[in-house]
């Protein structure tokens, strides 16, 4: 299996840089469930919980200023996310870009 550097952001704000398998499974064990993405064009991707929401998982304000302020998003994270680069000219992810590993590392 094809592994991926990813970042991971819980609700408390703790960010870990890790490697996962790229593929949907690994990444819904991350989040906790089946994922939704917050795209953000040459930056990253966002993934969390889709049923997040409805699961009552706590608000992830760390995520969602990302997403909002970053990515240009308009959005409302909940649980952990899970950030992945952009996508390739494939479609496939791509490992998260060490700029976003510093903003988390930055604001921390």
């Amino acid at each position: 299996m094809t592994q991926i550097r990813v970042l991971t952001v819980d609700t408390e704000g703790t960010a870990q840089h890790i490697e996962i398998g790229n593929d949907f499974r690994s990444f819904q064990a991350v989040v906790g469930g089946y994922i939704e993405g917050v795209f953000g064009g040459n930056v990253a991707t966002i993934y969390v919980n889709e049923e997040g929401l409805l699961k009552d998982l706590p608000f992830n304000p760390f995520a969602t200023e990302f997403a909002n302020r970053i990515l240009d998003a308009n959005v409302r994270l909940f649980g952990t996310a899970l950030i992945v680069g952009p996508v390739d000219d494939e479609g496939n992810d791509t490992h998260v870009r060490p700029s976003v590993v510093d903003y988390y590392t930055l604001e921390a």
